[in-house]
């Protein structure tokens, strides 16, 4: 009866090659570029922020309170983003772009007025986000519901290029406009504005008869996230506390709840939990490693926001122009090589890039993090394809929200503790690499730590390969 119920509760997704699911699959082409020219808008931004957010807090004379510019957006991108993912399972994508859109518009209008106070910059921040993730979830629904499963990879590597487009341009840009007004970054997002009518125009308008939203499970499920990176951030008691107060609840609750949004199944499928563990140990340093490599580039060599970017950038157009052509590669590798051999690059970029700052910021900043970009390109499209296989296809949406929330809870988290031990010059006595003591030394053993996670997250894939493979959909065409 309760499987029965969930049924009812989400959107039926056509056979393959069905009449219907050819139809769809002709709305999916037609609206995908629209909404990634939304979330390039997002991303753009998201990058330029998460490198600049030092300067802005600097110039506003509250240099404490700037990191929030940063974990704050990114504790609610967390929530949303399996909030949307899962909702793509039973509501209108239709309406949910069009809210979602909005709202993003609404946090462009409001950061313009960020030279008010540092929180006028934060809450628009965290409303731009809030309102922008709605894109990048509906993107992965129509790809994983309504793409052929031959191509989805090629599908998720345009999503990664993009990102990386976007992300090379954030990175590029944002030195520069600190020299000009970085309030020109929100502006950007009333771009958006135009492209509302061709979006509801061309998304499907279908949704789940009689479902219900889960509002006590999604609440449940931000109180633990938010949590979880507050704790990172402060280290209190308190939040300790909550960590676990809010895990139990929201456990006891799906149990418990006639439907909630994450069913009992999904959460003791052993597949789909080794999946997120090793996207959480994969993407630990993903919200570092700009900042990090901004902070090198300043306190170790000098150089202020623009001549960082113009070295930090490349390595995004590496992963931009990898990431365009990673999906056919991948195609041949096969999903298990392509995440052993991303993740391998990703935390051998970071060691490089601790290794090579006695060198000089060349290699520190523009060689060294093409490694770790690489890689990136190389992760998402296998391991979201994966994560989505381990589960029905009703479901993915699901999954690919707690893969977005996983994504940004550990960003989260990551820049929450590196960049705690990067402001407190942590480890400056020396490291494995030759680094003189002080500023040098500090960033040296923070990327190292960092490359060992990543690794670490290599050979938990390794170890658990096997049984994720046997167990999902993937399993008929992965040897």
């Amino acid at each position: 009866m309760a499987e029965e119920l969930e049924k009812q509760n989400r959107i039926p997704v056509p056979e393959e090659g069905s009449e219907e699911w050819l139809k769809l699959n002709k709305m999916a082409r037609v609206s995908v570029p629209l909404v990634l020219v939304i979330f390039t808008l997002g991303v753009f931004m998201q990058q330029a922020f998460n490198m600049i957010y030092v300067n802005i807090g600097d110039q506003l004379g509250q240099p404490g309170l700037a990191p929030l510019i940063t974990s704050i957006p990114g504790i609610v991108l967390g929530i949303v983003c399996v909030i949307y993912g899962s909702l793509g399972d039973f509501l209108s994508l239709k309406k949910m772009i069009t809210v979602g859109t909005i709202v993003f518009i609404l946090g462009s209008v409001l950061g313009i007025f960020g030279n008010l106070s540092i929180w006028f910059v934060i809450i628009a921040r965290t409303v731009q986000s809030a309102g922008w993730q709605v894109t990048g979830s509906i993107f992965l629904v129509l790809v994983s519901k309504y793409i052929s499963k031959k191509d989805r990879v090629v599908w998720y590597g345009l999503f990664v290029a993009v990102f990386r487009i976007a992300a090379a341009l954030g990175v590029f840009l944002a030195g520069y406009v600190t020299l000009i007004d970085w309030r020109i970054l929100f502006a950007v997002g009333l771009v958006a504005l135009p492209l509302l009518p061709f979006l509801s125009k061309n998304l499907p308008d279908e949704h789940a008869v009689g479902a219900t939203i889960d509002w006590i499970g999604f609440t449940l499920i931000g109180a633990f996230a938010c949590s979880v990176t507050m704790y990172f951030t402060d280290m209190s008691t308190f939040w300790l506390v909550a960590i676990f107060v809010t895990l139990i609840a929201f456990i006891a609750y799906v149990w418990k709840a006639k439907n909630p949004f994450i069913t009992p199944k999904m959460l003791t499928n052993p597949a789909f939990v080794m999946t997120m563990i090793v996207i959480f140990v994969g993407y630990f340093f993903s919200y570092t490693i700009s900042s990090g490599c901004n902070n090198i580039g300043m306190n170790v060599y000098g150089l202020d926001s623009a001549q960082v970017s113009n070295l930090l950038v490349w390595s995004s157009i590496v992963a931009a122009i990898v990431g365009l052509g990673a999906g056919p590669i991948i195609k041949r590798m096969g999903r298990k090589a392509s995440v052993i051999l991303a993740l391998a690059c990703m935390g051998g970029g970071l060691i490089f890039t601790a290794a090579a700052i006695p060198m000089g910021a060349f290699w520190s900043i523009c060689i060294a993090p093409c490694v770790y970009y690489f890689g990136t390109s190389f992760f998402y499209q296998p391991i979201v394809d994966t994560a989505t296989l381990t589960v029905e296809a009703e479901e993915s949406g699901r999954a690919l929200g707690f893969n977005d929330l996983i994504q940004a809870l550990t960003g989260s988290i990551g820049v929450a503790l590196f960049g705690q031990l990067m402001a407190n010059g942590a480890m400056p006595d020396g490291s494995l690499f030759g680094t003189t003591a002080g500023a040098a030394s500090t960033y040296a053993n923070v990327f190292f730590i960092g490359g060992l996670v990543v690794l670490g997250g290599l050979l938990i894939f390794i170890l658990s390969m096997k049984m994720i493979y046997s167990r999902s959909r993937a399993a008929e065409d992965e040897a």
